[in-house]
């Protein structure tokens, strides 16, 4: 710790291939400079996706580094137009000049006597004026006698309404309202003096008026040094908790252990069913500042980390959203549902809804705009040599905090142009073709369902196994509950059971064999990958576009249903989808009020559903070749919020209108945007013994597609195989 505390403070510059020369708060750069973060060194961005791109070489480390940059990039950008926002009205202060106004004559000195005993309050009324208001008093304040008599009409009513407009309190403001928007109306309960003193104003004057009112709230949303510090330092972190080979970890290997283990693994693993790499990113986070001392120098550069460590919390909230408490009994879900106002409280601690919108820079849980993408697409397009459409510096030029109208209250968010709406489609296209070239791809697939096997083999080998803080021996697939035992796995896992030492002593049981039998199946799988023998994949299939459009009117129906207003008014639907050239579909749907699911409920279903389709699939290939050993994967392309539009939760604001965010229709959007916004796919790969001969090997793909295309036509899926893949081995490069 003392290491940290007596380094002179000086900002480092990193020179990016991505954002060029960055230069980075000296904190961020003591937390880079920790065993905990150089880890991410070892851990591929991309995972699987090296042994197809050969330029993916980059790891989690410069990532997480370009997004911290990006992170303080916005967050500074935002401070400055709110700054903008603030700076006229703050220039009212200068009001304490105003004494001079004693020279004026005094007719004239009669109108502004409130002006002329300037206390706190008087203070705190005049921050009511508007800027143009000002400069005509400070013309005033800074005339001579001779060159105020010279004034014109029109400039004296003006200075005459000023004081009045500032006396007036809400009671007759909202008379003045009713005056404005209604000849008739309103006109019954003012008196004459009233009536004719608020016909003098204008609707802008009442408008100038509400506007002055926002500039305490202004000040309390206002970003400030300490909220660019934590922001970026949410961005640094946010992936410490990434396993080897990044997403693969705690996808593929993890969905495999809780399937396939059993007893006591397969019991650890259940407990800690909602394991996910942003859980662990907090840990690791924790972990970090405890064992090098960190939380000193954070409470240096005016950090809270103590006692009520909002800080600490609000970077922890940034990395990953806290769950929202859900009713714990039948009787306080019964009082949720008579209640909306108490299951939309205010999730978040480290911040104040105020400040909502800086939640929605490093990951945003809404519209997934966030710096996160901005800084992973530019990277992993240069790495992978495909174009990047989305330009995220024009985002942030135009990028500030409006106020939304939102469940009846205001509430602040991130907002952009509504000329940018046809443009923000650009990012979530984008992630669909990342997503379609390189992390879905056929041949990346099948490395990492190899990885899979060949972990699962040695997950518990005692060679294997990594010492945790309590002196435990943890398996592979445990590390991730313990920082000390995860800050030793990565990639490097992968060459430790490829070149593991030969020469070992003989097992001397039948336990130590079977192991030693499991280790010796891994690294022969791990070689495979390194000569490109690879699993074959057999047959690609999805829903026919009949079955498909089935699906989407279901839900569609569900969407309705889940609108309160007219949930109880559906109760039976009847809806026609017409699709080109092929023949229209309409079905007939109900709604049963009583038994309504829940999302998360159609969610489980839909797994459980997929899971049984896969099972069906499998067995099928395994009855036509017992021997063989198959795996069903499902692939899913989306924009990143399943089949929902992703700026259907975005706001815009207009030029006339700035500080005011709303939402822009699709149909106002752009002609051409999708219906929907996902597709699925099933994937069968064959795990081919090493063995077979190049003609064996197309003998049997020719069987196991034929069965294939069968199963397809039996359960409404369109097999997307167009011939049967040459035999032999994978190619190198990414064919």
């Amino acid at each position: 710790m003392e290491k940290h505390l007596n380094i002179k403070d000086l900002n480092k510059v990193f020179n990016d291939p991505i954002h060029g020369h960055i230069e980075l708060h000296p904190l961020l750069v003591k937390i880079i400079d920790t065993p905990q973060f150089q880890r991410l060194r070892n851990i591929k961005q991309l995972g699987g996706v090296y042994f197809v791109y050969p330029g993916a070489s980059h790891n989690r480390f410069e990532h997480s580094i370009g997004v911290a940059h990006l992170a303080g990039e916005l967050a500074k950008a935002l401070k400055v137009k709110q700054l903008e926002q603030i700076k006229p009205l703050e220039e009212l202060k200068e009001l304490k000049e105003l004494k001079k106004l004693k020279k004026l004559k005094p007719e004239y000195l009669e109108q502004l006597k409130k002006l002329q005993n300037l206390t706190p309050q008087d203070l705190k009324e005049l921050q009511e004026l508007m800027p143009e208001d000002l400069d005509k008093l400070k013309k005033l304040q800074n005339s001579k006698l001779e060159d105020f008599e010279k004034l014109k009409a029109e400039e004296l009513e003006d200075l005459e309404k000023l004081v009045e407009l500032e006396n007036l309190d809400f009671t007759k403001l909202e008379k003045l309202k009713k005056l404005q928007n209604s000849k008739s109306e309103g006109l019954e309960e003012l008196n004459p003096e009233d009536k004719k003193m608020l016909q003098r104003f204008k609707p802008k004057d009442v408008e100038k008026f509400e506007k002055l009112e926002r500039l305490d709230e202004l000040k309390k949303s206002l970003i400030s040094d300490q909220d660019v510090l934590c922001v970026q330092i949410a961005g640094l972190c946010h992936d410490l908790g990434h396993g080897p080979f990044s997403h693969f970890f705690d996808g593929m290997f993890m969905d495999a252990i809780k399937r396939d283990k059993k007893g006591k693994a397969d019991k650890e693993v259940t407990d800690n069913e909602k394991w996910t790499h942003e859980k662990a990113s907090i840990e690791m986070f924790k972990h970090l500042l405890d064992q090098n001392g960190l939380k000193e120098v954070m409470k240096k550069y005016g950090l809270k980390v103590d006692e009520d460590g909002t800080d600490l919390v609000f970077i922890e909230e940034m990395i990953k959203k806290p769950q929202d408490e859900k009713p714990q009994n039948d009787a306080a879900q019964d009082n949720e549902h008579q209640n909306n106002d108490a299951s939309k409280k205010w999730p978040y601690k480290g911040r104040e809804e105020k400040k909502s919108f800086l939640y929605e820079i490093v990951s945003n849980k809404n519209t997934g705009i966030d710096v996160d993408k901005f800084d992973y697409f530019a990277r992993d397009c240069h790495h992978l040599g495909i174009p990047n459409s989305f330009d995220h510096q024009r985002f942030v030029m135009f990028a500030r905090v409006c106020d939304v109208e939102e469940d009846r209250k205001k509430t602040k968010h991130i907002c952009s142009r509504d000329k940018e709406s046809a443009n923000l489609y650009d990012i979530f296209q984008q992630r669909l073709s990342i997503h379609r070239r390189a992390c879905q791809h056929k041949i990346k697939m099948a490395v990492e369902i190899m990885l899979k096997d060949a972990l699962i083999l040695v997950d518990d080998h005692p060679d294997f196994k990594i010492k945790s803080s309590k002196g435990e021996m943890l398996n592979i697939s445990q590390a991730n509950g313990d920082m000390e035992a995860y800050t030793k796995l990565t990639d490097h896992v992968f060459e430790r059971i490829l070149h593991y030492q030969e020469g070992r002593k003989e097992p001397s049981s039948e336990e130590e064999r079977k192991k030693e039998q499991d280790l010796e199946q891994a690294r022969e799988i791990l070689k495979r990958v390194m000569e490109r023998d690879l699993y074959r994949c057999v047959g690609q299939a999805k829903k026919k576009s009949g079955e498909e459009i089935k699906e989407r009117l279901k839900n569609l129906v569900n969407d309705i249903q889940e609108d309160g207003k007219d949930r109880d008014e559906v109760n039976n639907v009847t809806l026609t989808y017409n699709m080109g050239n092929e023949k229209s579909i309409t079905k007939e749907y109900s709604y049963d009020k009583e038994n309504s699911k829940t999302p998360e409920d159609k969610k489980k279903e839909k797994k459980e559903a997929l899971e049984k389709i896969k099972e069906d699939l499998e067995g099928k290939l395994s009855e036509c070749s017992p021997d063989d050993k198959f795996e069903v994967i499902d692939v899913t392309l989306d924009y990143g919020m399943e089949n929902d539009d992703p700026l259907i939760k975005a706001y815009f604001y207009r030029k006339d209108n700035p500080d005011k965010g709303e939402p822009i229709p699709k149909s106002d959007v752009f002609s051409v945007l999708p219906d929907w916004f996902s597709d699925e796919m099933l994937r069968v790969y064959w795990k081919n013994p090493k063995e077979l001969t190049d003609e064996q090997i197309k003998t049997k793909e020719e069987e196991f597609k034929k069965v294939f295309n069968d199963w397809c036509k039996e359960n409404g899926y369109k097999d997307l195989n167009k011939e049967v893949p040459s035999a032999g081995r994978a190619t190198s490069g990414n064919e």
